[in-house]
């Protein structure tokens, strides 16, 4: 070979590779998975770390989900991330589905406006509610249900003394005087 040949050789294949190059990568296609992400949260136990990776995550990925994956993420986001929910977190998912949504200004005004404009509610409220039924029916009181009538008072010797004097004895004691 030539040294000119070599030359010509040389800057073609330079100018040439760089293209085939650039044909060959494919660049990577950006997937959303739902999975993913919830994965990715519940993995990690430290919550610094977790919002860095699911920020990271969020920043590759956010642009390729779809409408309902995107309300997936921010509904579950407290349960998945925990501690690790940050405002950017939240930023992030609530900017990705405005973008979604934003030729269309009923679905904005679900995402940021009160549940209470929407209209009356279909809930009744009463002033005087009339009286609910019992449960169990009320108990009929027939008497004495069980037990004697006297409500305690057995016959017999007891120690109580009937006088209801705590000084004086049941029974007469030989020592005391009964004169009275």
């Amino acid at each position: 070979m030539t040294m000119k040949t070599f030359a010509i050789w040389l800057i073609g294949s330079l100018l040439i590779n760089p293209v085939s190059l650039v044909w060959a990568q494919k660049s990577p296609t950006r997937t959303c998975f739902v999975a993913q992400f919830k994965s990715l949260a519940l993995r990690t136990h430290d919550p610094e770390s977790r919002a860095n990776q699911v920020r990271a995550w969020l920043e590759r990925n956010v642009a390729s989900c779809t409408d309902a994956q995107l309300a997936t993420l921010l509904s579950n986001s407290p349960i998945w991330l925990g501690t690790a929910l940050t405002l950017e977190i939240s930023a992030i998912l609530e900017g990705a589905i405005e973008s979604k949504i934003a030729g269309n200004p009923a679905l904005m005004g679900k995402l940021y406006e009160s549940l209470s404009k929407d209209g009356p509610t279909t809930s009744v409220t009463y002033t005087n509610p009339p009286p609910r039924a019992p449960v169990v029916r009320p108990m009929v009181n027939t008497g004495v249900i069980a037990g004697n009538p006297n409500f305690g008072s057995a016959p017999g010797l007891t120690p109580i003394n009937p006088n209801n004097n705590p000084n004086e004895s049941p029974e007469p004691d030989s020592r005391q005087n009964n004169n009275r």
